[in-house]
Order: structure tokens, then sequence, then C-alpha cells
């Protein structure tokens, strides 16, 4: 058992390619697009949905706002003035229910 020895790895010997190489590779409208994803990583994501809205804005679309659907307005209005409606709300909520049930 003692003639079994470890056997040593041989290391691979890899090119490093450095990022001055990778950017000679690439083509102009790749280097642009690495460049903007660069930057673009750099800003903060609330700065960057402001002014996408305000570029919108200025082409003469509005900015995407969801509607808002019954049951988030039910809510909202449940939880409005520390739960005061909850109840009454809730058995709107539990009486359409049933009528769809039956």
């Amino acid at each position: 058992m003692f003639f079994f020895g470890k056997k040593k790895k041989k290391l691979k010997q890899t090119k490093k390619v450095t990022t001055k190489e990778k950017l000679s590779a690439m083509d102009d409208k790749q280097k642009i697009l690495l460049m903007i994803r660069k930057m673009r990583s750099r800003i903060d994501p609330d700065i960057l949905n402001k002014a996408e809205n305000v570029a919108l804005s200025q082409i003469g679309e509005g900015s995407f706002v969801p509607q808002e659907n019954e049951a988030s307005r039910l809510f909202k209005l449940a939880m409005q003035n520390n739960g005061a409606r909850r109840s009454e709300i809730l058995t709107l909520v539990e009486r359409r229910v049933n009528k769809d049930l039956h």
C-alpha cells in the first residue's frame, strides 16, 4: 500500500485575457453597450426610474400607473383609521363571495 503515492497534479497554464484585450476584440457597438451597462449599474435604481418617467413624459407617453383592483381598494378602506370600518367591509366582501358561489 505504501507504493501508491499521491499523484502530483499538473497545473494547467491558461492565458489570462485582460480587459484591454477583450475590448480590442469587440466591435464598436459592443464596446458602447458595455460602457452603458457599467454606467447604469452605478446609478441608483430610484433615480433611474425617475429619469425614465421624465423621459417618457417628455415624448408624450405617461408613466405606467397600474390600475388599482377592487381587492386592494377594499383592503385600504378596511385599514384606514386603525381598522374602524374593517367589520363592515369584511361583511361586504363576504356577501359578494357568497353571492358568487350560489
